[in-house]
């Protein structure tokens, strides 16, 4: 097997499948791919080799891909041009002679709607490049993360009511750490080149779900209360949160509240080989309880 690189390999998906993979293959075929060299040595303690490379620089990225086979592409952050970002990795790719490539693309209804701006649209831009590359590639749908759900409705969602613009849309919340050791798996198999895959928790849960699994974990009497997007985002303004920020998330709750998320797949537990976890052990990892 050649060299394996994982993109964002500080950050939590990316270190999380690296942390994964070390346990399928040896750490010496892994390259974790970073800009700040100093926030690796965990990854060098394992034996993973470390390369510079930043998504905006595309001869770092060249550079760094050389005698790579596959390429784990987390996706550049919302607030860029994540589609010149994501251009400068696949063209690059190619360059260097990288074999196959697996993209982390965003849960959404179909391929003509685009819920979430600023995110969703560049999803499908890149997966359309990448189908044009000329390259092996792997798409994988992702749900939103279970470890953000604190972020989206509060802290202290443990504690109290939580209001959310989500109607009664329903979401298929996933650890990220299972979807990084699917990640992982696909990574050190063949077989799954020119392919897309769904990958949730296979369960789906409205936020009135939700708060009924707090109460029965926290022994408190927990509800949610459905509110506009206005009411949200004025909310979380005069809390301190940027617009820019407040407005995502809003447009977040509106791709739930529309069924963005009510789809659920079995690839996660067929990759897995066992059941991902259920709301209660997604809620006490959020949470902390």
């Amino acid at each position: 097997m050649g060299k394996i690189l994982v993109t964002g390999s500080t950050g939590r998906l990316g270190s999380a499948v690296l942390r994964s993979l070390a346990q399928k293959v040896p750490a010496s075929s892994l390259v974790a791919l970073a800009r700040n060299a100093r926030r690796t040595r965990s990854l060098t303690s394992m034996g993973i080799e470390v390369r510079y490379g930043d998504y905006a620089d595309y001869k770092s990225l060249v550079a760094a891909f050389t005698g790579v086979d596959k390429i784990y592409l987390v996706s550049a952050d919302v607030f860029s041009d994540r589609l010149s970002l994501h251009k400068n990795v696949i063209d690059a790719a190619r360059r260097a002679g990288v074999r196959h490539v697996i993209y982390t693309s965003i849960q959404r209804l179909d391929q003509d709607q685009s819920p979430i701006q600023g995110l969703t649209d560049s999803d499908i831009a890149t997966e359309a490049l990448l189908k044009l590359s000329g390259l092996d590639y792997t798409i994988v749908w992702h749900p939103l993360y279970a470890d953000e759900l604190p972020t989206f409705i509060g802290d202290d969602a443990t504690n109290k009511d939580f209001s959310a613009p989500a109607g009664q849309g329903r979401i298929a919340l996933t650890s990220s750490d299972e979807l990084a050791e699917a990640g992982a798996v696909l990574l050190s198999q063949e077989g799954h080149e020119n392919r897309a895959y769904l990958l949730n928790s296979g369960q789906a849960w409205s936020f009135q779900e939700i708060a009924q699994t707090l109460s029965h974990l926290t022994g408190k009497a927990i509800s949610y209360h459905l509110i506009s997007a206005e009411t949200f985002i004025a909310a979380r303004e005069a809390e301190g949160w940027p617009p820019i920020i407040s407005d995502f998330v809003a447009g977040w709750f509106s791709a739930i509240e529309k069924g963005a998320f009510n789809e659920t797949s079995s690839t996660l537990e067929e990759l897995l080989g066992r059941k991902p976890k259920g709301l209660e052990a997604i809620l006490k990892g959020a949470f902390d309880l």
